[in-house]
């Protein structure tokens, strides 16, 4: 049950940041001239990245990830980076085994892509970080927590 609870978020973690690689690339809008001018797309994603933050409703255990540039939250459950660089898989690595959590899974691409999914208990942390740019050494992605059940 575990075993298929991690590859579940495995796969989660692969398309969230696949979204996130993805957005914003090929959309179009309509409606008003606000929403269609070169400013707008700017200012909701300026308007996002202020108020995006680490949750503060996350334990303490659970180690913030300062390796880049937090733009935006998913819910309670997620936070989006960008300027993430391949130094910080070891670096992650290091700050949850120190915070006392169980790595699962830590696996880093030729790129610098990569994926970590730890555990404590019953509760999960996971990141995965992508580069959308091929020779860009630059990654984005997303860390995300999952509590026990019935937290």
């Amino acid at each position: 049950m575990k075993r298929k609870m991690l590859w579940v978020w495995l796969a989660l973690l692969i398309l969230v940041s696949a979204m996130v690689a993805g957005c914003g690339k090929g959309v179009s809008t309509s409606g008003s001239p606000a929403a269609s001018s070169p400013e707008a797309p700017a200012q909701n994603q300026s308007a996002a990245q202020a108020n995006a933050h680490w949750p503060s409703q996350w334990p303490s255990d659970v180690p913030r990830f300062t390796y880049g540039t937090i733009t935006s939250n998913i819910g309670d459950s997620a936070v989006e980076f960008k300027n993430v660089t391949p130094v910080a898989f070891n670096k992650y690595q290091s700050d949850l085994k120190k915070a006392g959590w169980t790595m699962k899974l830590a696996v880093q691409s030729a790129n610098g892509a990569f994926t970590i999914i730890a555990t404590k208990g019953q509760r999960s942390v996971a990141t995965t970080q992508v580069t959308s740019t091929p020779g860009n050494p630059e990654l984005s992605g997303s860390v995300v927590y999952t509590p026990a059940a019935g937290q």
